[in-house]
């Protein structure tokens, strides 16, 4: 990866942290962190490294366009419960207008939506028909961010391992 590559990536890091944090700083018991786009497998060493350490996990997976940019391709969520550590993948992050923090919506057929705390991922059972309408409103003010950079140091720490 190239470092244009590596700022896109760092860009949308930020941007979603914003999104999904607002103001708030996170914890340590909450990660959130971008790859490759991740088959089955990748999925499972993905819960695994979340069941191993107890951290809630944001998986931002990006693949390269026909320009040679990332483009980030949905969001995958880690969750270690106990003695389990659930998953989902194929999610999105859904912003309502006029709310201050995004969401992040599982596919249809998964019950409910997720909340960012500082320090966890929840899930609430709902899923209001207004989040289906906010992931477009989400996918624009993330580009906005994204565009105009964002300004998180207070909140997370950036690391870059290629």
């Amino acid at each position: 990866m190239n470092s244009t590559q590596i700022a896109h990536i760092r860009a949308h890091l930020a941007g979603v942290a914003k999104l999904l944090l607002g103001d708030k700083m996170m914890k340590p018991t909450l990660s959130i962190i971008a790859g490759e786009p991740l088959d089955a497998a990748g999925r499972l060493k993905l819960a695994e490294m979340g069941a191993e350490t107890g951290i809630d996990i944001v998986h931002l997976p990006f693949a390269i366009d026909a320009d040679g940019m990332p483009v980030m391709t949905g969001i995958n969520i880690v969750l270690p419960r106990d003695l389990f550590c659930f998953i989902q993948s194929d999610c999105r992050l859904s912003l309502i207008p006029g709310q201050a923090r995004a969401v992040i919506m599982p596919r249809d057929e998964v019950r409910g939506h997720f909340r960012i705390l500082p320090g966890e991922i929840v899930q609430v059972a709902s899923k209001p028909k207004a989040l289906a309408s906010g992931v477009d409103c989400a996918a624009r003010r993330l580009a906005n961010l994204v565009r105009d950079g964002v300004a998180v140091d207070k909140q997370v720490v950036l690391h870059e391992w290629c």
